[in-house]
């Protein structure tokens, strides 16, 4: 049996994830692929768009949304395992 998930350790790591491809896929965003991805993104994320500026807010917005969805993914685990 193994013990509890550290919830704070995996929404620090599913935010640094997400945040790296958001990241990538706004550099790549030039290319079809990448543009549809950006696109997509747009949808999701508030204030996100095209503009130069907007490759950090939405690298920010990436690391909040998979930080938060890591650490209740972790803690809702936890709880059921009990």
């Amino acid at each position: 049996m193994t013990g509890p998930v550290d919830s704070r350790a995996l929404g620090l790591s599913a935010g640094i994830i997400w945040s790296l491809v958001v990241f990538l896929l706004e550099l790549f965003a030039g290319t079809d692929y990448g543009e549809r991805w950006r696109l997509l993104l747009e949808d999701i994320y508030p204030g996100y768009s095209r503009e130069p500026g907007d490759l950090v807010w939405g690298t920010l917005l990436g690391f909040v949304d998979a930080f938060v969805l890591g650490y209740v993914f972790g803690w809702l685990y936890n709880r059921l395992a009990r």
